[in-house]
C-alpha cells in the first residue's frame, strides 16, 4: 500500500543523485545537509544473517528489573528515569532495542525498538499538522479497581497509508492515579493491537537464554495512542501521571532530524547484494543500531527527553 507524502521515504535513486561526502563516524550523520549523502558499511554483524534476525534476537538495553511493587516503590524511579540511568550507560550501540518486564502472572516481557519510538511521535505529529484526528472513544478509569490495575482506552488511530483503515487498540495497565501502585501497572503496559508487524514478529529464544520466549512488541500505533492520552490527560485534567510514568522514549527534535537523515541521506554497501554498485537503503536493523549509536554519542536528554516532549509540543516537531 502507497504511504501518505508525510511518511514518504526518497528512493535509492534519489538518495544517489545528491552530492557524495565521506563521514567519520556515524552519528556525524547529522552533520549532512539536505542535499549531501553519505555511504556507510552494513552495521549488521553477519551472525544475524539478516536484519529481521536482528531485530529478534539482538542484544537489547534491559531497563532495571524489579520483580514486587514493594521493590519498585523502594526504588521509587519512574521510567524516564529507569531509561535515563540505562541510555546513559550504554558503551555499544549494537541493539535491537529497550525491554522491561511486568509485575504478576504475564510474564512477557515488553520490548520497545528506537524506531517504532520515532515512527510513533512522526504519526502524532502528523495528525496534529495534517487537522486529522486521534479518536479517543473511552478511558474506562471509574472502577475502584483503576487504582490498582490502571485504565483502560478504547482509541482510534489513523493509518500511514492511503485508503488505509482507521486503527482500532485498547490499550490496558494505563497509569491515572498517583499512587503507590503506579509503578506495578507501567510494567504491565498492554494492549489488543496486532498489527502485521506484530502478528508475524515470532520469536523463538536461543537455548541459553533466561527469559521466555514470549515477547510483547511495542509498536508505533500503541505509542501513538499512548501519547495522545498523555496530552488529553493534562490537558483535560492537569494530570502528569500518564507523563510520568510512560514506558516510552519520547524523541528531541534534534533525534527526528537525525531520523529523517538516516531515511533520507544515507546508503548502506552491502557486499551480500547483486546490483553492480552494492548499495541499498538502510534497513530497520541498521537505522536501529545508527540510533542507539545516536544514543551512546550524546547521551538520554539530548536525544529522548526535553523541554518540548515535557510539555507536550512533539504534534509540532518539524518533519518535513
Amino acid at each position: 500500500m502507497v504511504k501518505k507524502s508525510f511518511f514518504r521515504e526518497p528512493t535509492k535513486s534519489q538518495i544517489k543523485s545528491k552530492r557524495f561526502v565521506e563521514v567519520e563516524k556515524i552519528s556525524d550523520i547529522e552533520q549532512l545537509s539536505n542535499d549531501e549523502f553519505t555511504i556507510i558499511p552494513s552495521l549488521i554483524s553477519p551472525e544475524y544473517g539478516s536484519a529481521r534476525k536482528f531485530m529478534k534476537h539482538g542484544p537489547e538495553v534491559k531497563l532495571r528489573r524489579v520483580y514486587s511493587l514493594e521493590q519498585a516503590v523502594s526504588l521509587g524511579k519512574t521510567p524516564v528515569q529507569l531509561r535515563e540511568e540505562m541510555f546513559d550507560s550504554i558503551n555499544s550501540n549494537i541493539f535491537c532495542g529497550y525491554s522491561f518486564m511486568p509485575l504478576g502472572k504475564d510474564k512477557r516481557k515488553r520490548k520497545v525498538s528506537l524506531i517504532e519510538c520515532l515512527e510513533g511521535a512522526r504519526i502524532f505529529a502528523y495528525v496534529y499538522q495534517m487537522n486529522t484526528k486521534i479518536d479517543i472513544k473511552k478511558i474506562y478509569s471509574d472502577s475502584k479497581r483503576v487504582k490498582s490495575e490502571g485504565a483502560e482506552v478504547s482509541i482510534e488511530v489513523p493509518s500511514r497509508t492511503f485508503n488505509g483503515r482507521r486503527i482500532p487498540i485498547k490499550l490496558s495497565s494505563i497509569p491515572i492515579v498517583d499512587c503507590p501502585e503506579k509503578y506495578w501497572i507501567a510494567n504491565n503496559f498492554l494492549s489488543d493491537h496486532s498489527c502485521p508487524s506484530k502478528r508475524f514478529n515470532i520469536r523463538y529464544k536461543y537455548f541459553d537464554d533466561k527469559e521466555s520466549s514470549k515477547i510483547f512488541n511495542v509498536c508505533a500505533h500503541e505509542i501513538t495512542g499512548t501519547l495522545e492520552l498523555v496530552q488529553k490527560e493534562w490537558a483535560d485534567n492537569k494530570n502528569i501521571i500518564p507523563l510520568q510514568m510512560c514506558q516510552f522514549a519520547i524523541p528531541t527534535q534534534r533525534t527526528v532530524d537525525y531520523y529523517l537523515k538516516l531515511e533520507r541521506n544515507i546508503l548502506v554497501k552491502d557486499e551480500s547484494l547483486e546490483t553492480k554498485d552494492k548499495l541499498r537503503k538502510p534497513n530497520r536493523a541498521d537505522k536501529e543500531i545508527a540510533l542507539w549509536d545516536f544514543v551512546k554519542s550524546f547521551g538520554h536528554d539530548e536525544t529522548f527527553y526535553s523541554k518540548e516532549s515535557r510539555d507536550g509540543d512533539v504534534n509540532n516537531y518539524n518533519w518535513v
